[in-house]
């Protein structure tokens, strides 16, 4: 067998392994996340949101709960620039009956902008604890995106949630 073909058949059964191994390998964690979500559309002024929550265990996870808000133009069409905005979000957990803040963050504020990738605002990262913060169950992130306008404050939350074990 010449060294090439050797050297072909290693790497196919290279990839076949570890093909086999990520195929059949159970995720330890979720991660969820709601983007884009439009919690305000008037006159010039759209406003979105993201929301979004993972536990750890897989690959990218790591009891973090994230938050983002931007500008859009009206209709919700392109991204706007130097709007004054604030982002805030509350890690929630489920009792059985209704939902509770289990942690949250304080408001942080900040312009917005755009770039190649499309618009941005202030956005939070945060750390809750996963189920060590209140117990294994169903866990929630509640993102609250506001912009400023010369007339008041507006905008909504965005939600995503998953199973904590």
């Amino acid at each position: 067998m010449s060294s090439i073909r050797r050297a072909l058949l290693l790497v196919a059964g290279t990839v076949a392994a570890v093909g086999l191994a990520l195929s059949s390998a159970s995720p330890a964690s979720a991660w969820t996340w709601t983007n884009g979500s439009t919690v305000y559309s008037g006159g010039s002024l759209c406003v979105q949101g993201d929301a979004g929550i993972d536990h750890a265990g897989a690959t990218f996870s790591g009891n973090l709960a994230y938050a983002n808000t931007y500008a859009r133009g009206g209709g919700c069409g392109a991204g706007l620039a130097n709007m004054y905005a604030a982002v805030k979000l509350d890690v929630l957990k489920w009792n059985g009956s209704a939902w509770f803040v289990c942690r949250a963050t304080d408001w942080q504020y900040g312009n917005t902008g755009v770039n190649q990738w499309g618009p941005y605002g202030p956005s939070q990262v945060f750390n809750y604890g996963g189920a060590a913060s209140c117990g294994a169950g169903w866990y929630a992130t509640r993102a609250y995106a506001y912009v400023w306008d010369s007339t008041g404050w507006h905008g909504g939350t965005v939600w995503a949630q998953e199973f904590v074990s």
